[in-house]
C-alpha cells in the first residue's frame, strides 16, 4: 500500500513513522509537516532524523504549514520535550528538506497515483484542509484518509473537551469533515482508542530495552518524557500511542474492532469548547454522516505489530 503522513513529528509521531517505514508491503512516498507539537523546525528536523535512520529508501519531507488557519496555539513541549524527543539530543540529520509546501506536495502526489494514497494525518488537519482549497479534486484522488484526532467518548488531553490535534487547529478540522466527500468518509481515530489499547506500560518500557535492537532503544529513549508526563498528570504508568495505533490500523483494518458512521462536528469558536468532537451517536441530529469513527479497537494486534518492529522482525505477529 502506498502511504503519505502528515506529521507534526514529536513522540509518538516517530513511532507511527517508524512502524510504516519497516512495515512490509507499506511504500511510504512522502512526510508533510504541519504546525503543532513542538516548534516547527524540530517537527522538520525529527521527520528528516527518521527517514535517515529508519527508511531503506529516499524518502522527501515537505515542511508544510507553520501554523493553524485562524487561531493561536500553544506547543505541547511540555509532554514531548522541546526538541519534540525528549531532549536526548539525536545527532542532526544530514538531510535537508524539500522546498515545495506540504499542501502543494500532497495534492501533487495525490494526482500522480490517483485511488492509491491512504494518507495518514496524525497532526492538526492545516495541511490537509490548504490541499482541499488548492485542488477540489484532492479528496477524490486519494485512496482514504485516516485521521488520529477528536475521540467518541468526550474526554479530551489539552482542555476538558478538545483532543490537543482538533483544539491547535479547529477551522481546518471542520472544514474537513464538512467537505470531504460523503462517499469517501475520513475514518477517525479518537483519543479514547489510546486510552483503551495503545498504553505502553513501564515494566514493557523495561522488556522492551533488553531487546537490544536500534528501533527498541529509539523507542525507549523519545518516549521518556511522554511517560513522565503521563504518570505525573493522569497517573498512568506508560506511554500512550495514539499516531501509532492510528498507523496500526491504517495498514491493518483488523486492527478496528468496531467502527460506525455518524455525522460529526467541530466546535471552532474560542473559548471552553474550542476544539471540541461532537459526534451524533444516536443520529438525533438527522444529518448524513460525514465520517467512520472507530469504537473498539484490537489493541493486542496492534501492540503485536508495535513490538515486532521495535525486535527487529517487522510483520511477525502470530
Amino acid at each position: 500500500m502506498k502511504v503519505v503522513i502528515d506529521t507534526d513529528t514529536a513522540g509518538d509521531d516517530t513511532i507511527s513513522i517508524l512502524l510504516a517505514l519497516k512495515w512490509p508491503n507499506v511504500d511510504v512516498l512522502a512526510l508533510t509537516v504541519v504546525a503543532g507539537n513542538v516548534e516547527f523546525s524540530h517537527e522538520v528536523k525529527n521527520a528528516l532524523y527518521m527517514v535517515e535512520n529508519f527508511s531503506e529508501k529516499p524518502i522527501p519531507v515537505y515542511p508544510g504549514a507553520r501554523r493553524p488557519l485562524l487561531k493561536q496555539w500553544a506547543y505541547a513541549d511540555y509532554v514531548h520535550g522541546k526538541d519534540g524527543m525528549s531532549d536526548h539530543g539525536f545527532r542532526p540529520t544530514r538531510l535537508a528538506p524539500e522546498k515545495k509546501h506540504g499542501a502543494q506536495a500532497l495534492v501533487e502526489l495525490a494526482r500522480e497515483h490517483p485511488g492509491e494514497i491512504t494518507l495518514v494525518a496524525q497532526g492538526p488537519l492545516t495541511n490537509v484542509a490548504l490541499a482541499m482549497m488548492l485542488d477540489e479534486e484532492f479528496p477524490d484522488n486519494l485512496k482514504e484518509l485516516v485521521i488520529m484526532g477528536g475521540y467518541a467518548d468526550g474526554y479530551g488531553n489539552v482542555t476538558p473537551v478538545a483532543e490537543y490535534n482538533f483544539w491547535v487547529d479547529p477551522d481546518a478540522a471542520k472544514m474537513v469533515f464538512n467537505y470531504w466527500p460523503r462517499d469517501k468518509k475520513p475514518l477517525v481515530v479518537g483519543w479514547d482508542i489510546t486510552l483503551k489499547h495503545a498504553l505502553v506500560y513501564e515494566e514493557e518500557h523495561r522488556v522492551i530495552s533488553s531487546w537490544g535492537t536500534k528501533e527498541a532503544e529509539f523507542f525507549v529513549k523519545v518516549n521518556q518524557k511522554p511517560m513522565e508526563f503521563e504518570k505525573k498528570t493522569f497517573g498512568i504508568p506508560a506511554s500512550t500511542h495514539p499516531d501509532a495505533i492510528t498507523m496500526a490500523i491504517a495498514i491493518d483494518r483488523r486492527v478496528a474492532k468496531r467502527v460506525e458512521e455518524r455525522y460529526v462536528e467541530v466546535e471552532e469558536r474560542e473559548g471552553p469548547t474550542r476544539g471540541m468532537f461532537i459526534v451524533d451517536h444516536a443520529g438525533v441530529l438527522g444529518q448524513e454522516p460525514n465520517a467512520r469513527i472507530v469504537y473498539e479497537a484490537d489493541g493486542n494486534l496492534f501492540k503485536k505489530m508495535l513490538f515486532s518492529v521495535l525486535r527487529g522482525k517487522p510483520g511477525e505477529v502470530e
